[in-house]
């Protein structure tokens, strides 16, 4: 899922749930009002030792806390500190303010101004600054610019990516995609039904597959059985899968590879390298067959033809394309896959969907699958909805705010820390969720009447924020809903999936994935 250009956006409640969360945002405000307003220095947070300041605790071994599971680390620090967090004196980085309150988020989406800046990828900035300038020419591309420059890029990409009608013209090809996966699965599954342990990759390789056809506009042929480890489109997932791993390790722990040489930068260099030569490569073959880009566009133009529409820079188009890549591979397939585990662990709601699927598609479940066909499938997209609640891949955003402002009643100077919002840690909070820990998908049906608890769209606005929210907010949203959407709904109209194994365990590092195998038992509905 990818990481708006326009006024800022608002998640969609009915108009007295909205008018409840205003009021209370009211309230709030007028108490914080009321009280004196508090020091940067009187934030909560861990006290930092003379000359290394914090930097100790991320360190192994001597360190006091374990990050190699960041959701329950900070979950630890909401237990041990309260709802805003700072953790400062950091050797070659701004402070850390940490956020778990939703009326706070809210707060911070107000005052971040017409350009919202996010926290830099340090290593990135250092590749495409100091190794490849022959290629980038300055441009750090939508992820990892900021202001007027970032608004410029996404000003090129949000008629492409934002337009329901664009989406839609996808839905028939990434169906075309999950077809294929359905019957690579058959061909790779044991005779006892069950996937392999490496079943992630496999899943990796249609979800490369999903969004190179969007943003390379071609085929890599990730699907084929015995993919080759020198293909472009293995070269392609490693390095996807290996980038996010390697920049949790230079950006979100002690940056030494700025004063000594790093073997974990020489790596990401290697894995970025690949990358650039592989989107080069395919967006040079589609733009050779675009013929003349100035002509009038059509509404069958693809999303790589009309970002070259408006910027003909191949080299720019490149580094959005892989900007695309990096977000919607490891996001995309993790969160499919996590809708598997749940939809595998709850066998009823695993029927409920299937049966409205069919419902949908009976006259002929071998068609292709349509943007009307998705729009009936409620059921499908509330269980996407819980599987995000229950295992979000996103742990939350930053922001750097470009003025004096107060949060949580503490006055936080201009450009002294990176706020880190961490929506994820709120998702499994009885106080916004009751049972928190149930796969509940009727939770996100405002109709249905069976739901055992209170309904999503009674929470806060500003809690649930997989794709971010603002003028930032993920401008491949639609593209990544209507690639899971068509994988769920072809594995469940080809198999009843199950799952024989103990739970599922998670890693949270820059994202959050399964640690465990993914050994579904995939089983023939016909049979």
């Amino acid at each position: 899922m990818f990481l708006a250009n326009s006024a800022i956006y608002r998640p969609p409640v009915a108009k007295r749930v909205f008018l409840i969360a205003l009021k209370r945002r009211a309230t709030s405000a007028a108490a914080t009002a009321s009280a004196p307003v508090k020091s940067y220095d009187e934030i909560p947070g861990p006290k930092p030792l003379p000359l290394i300041g914090n930097a100790w605790r991320f360190l192994p071994y001597i360190g006091s806390w374990d990050t190699t599971d960041f959701a329950k680390w900070t979950k630890s620090l909401l237990d041990e500190y309260g709802k805003i967090v700072k953790i400062g004196n950091l050797p070659g980085r701004k402070d850390m303010i940490m956020i778990f309150d939703p009326d706070t988020i809210a707060d911070v989406f107000k005052n971040e101004g017409p350009y919202p800046e996010r926290m830099k990828f340090e290593s990135v900035k250092y590749y495409r600054e100091k190794i490849r300038p022959d290629f980038y020419e300055g441009f750090q591309g939508i992820v990892n610019e900021n202001g007027e420059r970032w608004l410029q890029a996404r000003s090129i990409i949000n008629q492409p990516m934002m337009k329901i009608e664009v989406a839609n013209l996808f839905v028939p090809k990434s169906d075309q995609v999950s077809k294929d996966f359905v019957k690579l699965v058959k061909a790779i599954r044991g005779s006892n039904m069950e996937m392999a342990a490496d079943f992630k990759n496999e899943i990796h390789k249609w979800a490369l597959e999903s969004i190179a056809l969007i943003s390379l506009d071609t085929r890599l042929g990730c699907l084929q059985q015995h993919l080759a480890k020198d293909s472009d489109a293995q070269k392609m997932i490693d390095a996807v899968v290996q980038i996010f791993e390697l920049t949790y390790e230079l950006d979100f722990k002690v940056p030494f590879w700025k004063l000594f040489p790093s073997k974990t930068m020489e790596a990401l260099i290697g894995y970025s390298d690949n990358v650039l030569e592989i989107s080069l490569k395919y967006v040079d073959q589609a733009r050779s067959k675009f013929g003349d880009l100035s002509a009038t566009e059509t509404p069958e133009m693809s999303v790589l033809q009309r970002i070259l529409k408006r910027d003909q820079s191949s080299k720019r188009a490149v580094i959005m394309c892989m900007d695309m890549i990096f977000a919607g591979v490891d996001t995309t397939s993790n969160t499919a896959a996590c809708t598997l585990y749940y939809l595998a662990c709850n066998p009823d709601k695993q029927e409920k969907l299937y049966l409205e699927i069919i419902s949908v598609v009976l006259a002929n479940p071998c068609e292709n699958l349509t943007a009307e066909h998705l729009n009936k499938m409620k059921y499908l997209k509330a269980c996407i909805k819980e599987a995000t609640r229950l295992a979000p891949v996103v742990n939350g955003t930053a922001r750097a705010l470009p003025k004096d402002v107060v949060l949580h009643n503490y006055l936080i100077p201009k450009q002294k820390a990176d706020i880190f919002m961490f929506n994820s840690t709120l998702y499994l909070q009885e106080e916004h969720y009751p049972d928190a820990k149930k796969f509940i998908p009727e939770r996100w049906m405002r109709e249905d009447k069976s739901c055992p608890v209170r309904k999503a769209n009674k929470a806060h606005p500003f809690v649930f924020l997989p794709f971010g929210h603002g003028v930032r907010q993920c401008p491949g949203m639609r593209f990544a809903n209507m690639e899971m959407e068509t994988f769920i709904a072809r594995m469940l109209l080809e198999f009843k999936v199950e799952w024989h194994q103990p739970p599922l365990t998670f890693i949270s590092k820059a994202l959050q994935t399964p640690l465990s195998p993914l050994q579904f038992t995939i089983l023939d509905r016909n049979k």
